[in-house]
């Protein structure tokens, strides 16, 4: 079973499919914390359903990025935390967080990267660039960084001339719905594999 910790900034949309794909039976895990970096919706939701560990660690109670990840990923390890969501984190995590959790630490870009990485919002830009597919592409979190990390898997999305950042997110939201249990209850069963920077997902 799949401990899981539940690292991000804002509404907790990832945290709620986490949470109802462990309570619907569809992943075998347990949400067991919800760590932030500044105070937000998320830490609501993670409070009504009555996951244990709940903290904001805003970065000026610290005196670095450093030792407030460490802390952060201590809380989580005592917490009982061995794999950990990022989703709608507005910072890189720094190596001294990672280290805890090698191998075990995944995030979600609505891009098919490499394409568009490391931006804040890359629905809007890479619409702007005129692509015909976006798409969703689950990762290894690397320090830093809001998008490197070897891939895990990608989904694309078409995409229309028509189309904005209002129309394709919650065709990217459904395809995360659809497909990010998935791929945490390979974690859960060991079906998934590194070498390097190529990633294999063993089928059932």
């Amino acid at each position: 079973m799949l401990k899981i910790a539940v690292v991000t900034s804002g509404r907790g949309t990832l945290l709620r499919y986490a949470f109802s794909a462990c309570f619907d039976g569809v992943l075998n895990g347990e949400v067991v914390a919800v760590a932030t970096n500044r105070v937000c919706p998320a830490l609501d939701v993670a409070r009504k359903v009555g996951i244990g560990h709940v903290a904001a660690y805003p970065l000026d109670e610290f005196s670095s990025r450093r030792e407030r990840d460490a802390r952060m990923a201590a809380d989580l390890r005592r917490a009982g935390a061995d794999f950990v969501l990022v989703g709608g984190y507005s910072e890189g995590l720094e190596d001294e967080f990672l280290r805890h959790f090698p191998d075990r630490a995944i995030s979600v870009y609505p891009t098919i990267l490499p394409a568009f990485g490391d931006l804040d919002e890359a629905i809007g830009p890479a619409l702007d660039y005129g692509v015909k597919t976006l798409g969703l592409t689950i990762h290894f979190r690397d320090p830093v960084s809001l998008s490197d990390g070897p891939i895990i898997a990608q989904v694309p999305i078409p995409v229309d001339i028509g189309d904005t950042v209002e129309s394709v997110t919650p065709k990217i939201a459904a395809v995360e719905r659809e497909h990010l249990p998935r791929i945490m209850q390979a974690f859960a069963e060991g079906r998934v594999t590194r070498q390097g920077r190529l990633v294999h997902v063993r089928p059932i």
